[in-house]
């Protein structure tokens, strides 16, 4: 595990098939490229899920998280812009027209919020206990200097920007 905190070792688990699906949707199945981005892609949105699941349990620190989440992301535009770009141009690389392009979007969205949603569930379903653990150790860890992505991911950046990002 690359993170310290309860929920960060859940972020590898269940982010296989997505990570795959979204290769394949993409047309780079089996590619470093594409297996690649959706990890770093998929972390994102396990924090988003994350998020998610400590204001539905503790609505009195939703404030709190949201803050800190905001933060972070601010700290990290400039790779959640890339990010955002490269799954776009993955996907229109795979689609033969503007109609397959738009279909494939929404294809790859609904597989993005059925991941989130099923990360967010399956940290609800956690004893009270955990789930509070969880949520401190993960404001603890957006403020913390472990939530640096750029490091955190640093192989798998590697390999994506082998890859030039064309407008």
């Amino acid at each position: 595990m690359r993170a310290h905190g309860v929920w960060i070792g859940m972020l590898a688990l269940g982010m296989v098939l997505p990570a795959v699906a979204l290769a394949q949707d993409a047309g780079e199945s089996g590619s470093r490229y594409g297996a690649s981005l959706s990890r770093v892609y998929l972390a994102h949105q396990r924090l988003l899920a994350v998020r998610d699941a400590c204001t539905q349990a503790f609505p009195a620190q939703a404030k709190t998280g949201e803050k800190a989440l905001a933060s972070w992301q601010m700290r990290h535009k400039g790779l959640l812009n890339e990010l955002d770009n490269r799954v776009t141009m993955m996907i229109r690389g795979s689609s033969k027209d503007e109609k397959e392009y738009m279909r494939n979007v929404g294809k790859y969205e609904g597989s993005v919020l059925e991941y989130r949603n099923g990360e967010r569930d399956e940290l609800l379903a956690q004893p009270r206990d955990s789930m509070e653990l969880a949520c401190a150790d993960f404001h603890n860890y957006l403020i913390g200097p472990g939530s640096d992505f750029n490091r955190e991911y640093a192989e798998e950046l590697r390999v994506i920007r082998q890859r030039k990002l064309t407008k």
